[in-house]
């Protein structure tokens, strides 16, 4: 029994086959816990998107066809145009005179 004991310890064919089928098996181990948690994470993900597209208001709508229009009865160009600039550092609203046609504005030499 002595001798097949010391037989069985001098042993060394197969070692490297048990630590390949151990590495292998550490290895499947980790796969299964890393792709149970890539799961769970898109489970949670899809679940946020799912949670934003019911969130989404419906309640307007587009009559189609949408088109905009712009009417332009004049010539290209500008006429009697005027420019206003104010100074709107004040607390109050700052509302500019509007000139009418062929008024000049005088802000007081602003």
């Amino acid at each position: 029994m002595k001798a097949v004991l010391q037989r069985v310890w001098q042993e060394e064919h197969g070692v490297l086959t048990f630590e390949w089928i151990l590495l292998i098996t550490v290895l499947v181990i980790g796969i299964v816990g890393g792709l149970s948690a890539v799961r769970d994470a898109l489970i949670s993900e899809l679940g946020d998107v799912a949670e934003a597209i019911v969130s989404l208001d419906q309640s307007y709508f587009i009559i189609w066809p949408v088109e905009a229009v712009a009417h332009d009865s004049a010539m290209d160009g500008a006429t009697q145009s005027v420019f206003v600039d104010t100074n709107c550092n004040r607390a109050a609203s700052c509302r500019p005179p509007v000139p009418r046609m062929g008024q000049q504005v005088n802000l007081g030499g602003l």
